[in-house]
């Protein structure tokens, strides 16, 4: 045990982030096995409501124990961008917006490997947003390539 939790990573955890990573696996294997052109703004859809739902990760941080004042605002600030970012990416060419989504996937990991200690996550957090990031990054950028 850690301080704040097993590291084992929790069943329902593991196979539900397992499970969200199969648009993205199906989504570059399909684009690069067809080049349907509408496989790949349907990834890129995707990825946007992937990259809202790691920001509202941050609403929940905030919600649990951030005062209010200026690091709230810095907080809640933070949770909401990424969901702004992915709408953005959608107003632009498939491609570009997947390659952008992945890119944006990697910058907030590397946001929250700067806060880990500060947010008081679990110890298999992060190992699992490592692996859940690399793998979706990674195929949005193949589909976008392909």
């Amino acid at each position: 045990m850690t301080a704040h939790g097993e590291d084992r990573i929790p069943t329902p955890a593991l196979l539900l982030g397992a499970g969200g990573l199969i648009p993205f696996v199906a989504g570059a294997a399909l684009q690069l096995l067809t080049h349907d052109p509408h496989v790949l703004p349907l990834l890129a859809s995707y990825g946007a409501v992937i990259l809202s739902f790691v920001g509202a990760l941050h609403w929940g941080y905030a919600v649990r124990d951030t005062p209010a004042g200026v690091s709230s605002w810095l907080r809640y600030g933070w949770s909401v961008t990424p969901a702004l970012v992915g709408w953005v990416c959608l107003a632009a060419p498939a491609a570009l917006a997947a390659g952008l989504l992945a890119g944006a996937l990697v910058l907030c990991l590397v946001v929250d490997e700067m806060l880990v200690r500060r947010l008081g996550l679990p110890a298999w957090m992060m190992p699992l947003r490592r692996a859940l990031t690399g793998v979706s990054a990674l195929c949005l950028t193949v589909a976008a390539l392909a």
